[in-house]
């Protein structure tokens, strides 16, 4: 005789156990729970596939509005969710294919309300991987438009499109970073065995480091140096010409000085 045990569930999952009997209503023998109204919400098959019309509470959870930590699924069937699902400022983290799309890609990205989408994209068509992007096009891509490349340089966003505010850099302004920067000899504490030459931020003119005086961009450093290097050549230039013109002067008046003595 096929069997099954039914086990009626009051609202939000406080277990009430009525009876264990042979039950044959249903086409194989499984576990199959239910709320007091009868809707099945969680199933368990002879073949071991387990079915959950509702969501996971765990973590100390009694219900969905009041869970720190909840997984289910997600209604556009994206895959799964993780959730507070607090009533407000509510923080959603989403694993899965993303629906409506080519399905190419499994997306996991967090959403937060009143802040928007923070994506991490893992395609595998050429195992690139996005972060605040649904399209990479290189190994590594960031939505800023930063990447890494296949050849493993990294190329900082530079389209005007990132860009505002932009206005030419003066050579005072270049000349004047340039004489304040201190190159040194260093090694990093993570591996002290590699020596490196470059800046310390902290040193380091406000014009070439981030703000937090952490870091620095290199691209801001070559930056000043193309714009020194580009005065200087211009002073070359001059000079060059300047000299030119005396050549031509003196050799005016060496030919005057000829015809005099003959």
């Amino acid at each position: 005789m096929e069997k099954g045990i039914k086990i009626l569930l009051g609202v939000l999952f406080t277990v009430s156990i009525c009876v264990v009997t042979p039950f044959s209503a249903f086409a194989a023998d499984k576990l199959v729970i239910e709320t007091s109204e009868g809707t099945e919400v969680f199933t368990v098959s002879e073949n071991g596939d387990v079915y959950s019309a509702s969501r996971l509470l765990s973590n100390g959870a009694s219900a969905w509005g009041t869970a720190p930590f909840v997984l289910g699924q997600d209604t556009m069937n994206r895959g799964m969710i993780i959730t507070n699902k607090a009533t407000s400022n509510q923080k959603n983290i989403y694993f899965g294919w993303n629906v409506g799309e080519t399905h190419e890609y499994a997306e996991i990205f967090a959403l937060q309300e009143n802040v928007g989408y923070k994506n991490l994209i893992l395609n595998p068509n050429g195992g690139y991987v996005g972060i605040g992007t649904k399209s990479p096009s290189q190994p590594l891509y960031l939505g800023s438009g930063a990447y890494c490349s296949t050849g493993g340089v990294w190329t900082d966003a530079s389209s005007r499109k990132y860009k505002t505010d932009i206005k030419q850099l003066t050579a005072d302004k270049a000349l004047t970073t340039l004489t304040e920067l201190k190159p040194v000899e260093f090694v990093y504490k993570a591996d002290i065995e590699e020596k490196h030459v470059g800046f310390i931020s902290e040193d380091a003119p406000a014009l070439v480091a981030t703000k937090d005086r952490k870091g620095m961009s290199s691209m801001d450093v070559v930056a000043v140096l193309t714009k020194v290097v580009q005065e200087q050549q211009k002073t070359v230039q001059e000079q060059k010409a300047t000299i030119a013109e005396l050549s031509r002067r003196l050799a005016v008046i060496e030919k005057r000085s000829k015809r005099n003595d003959s």
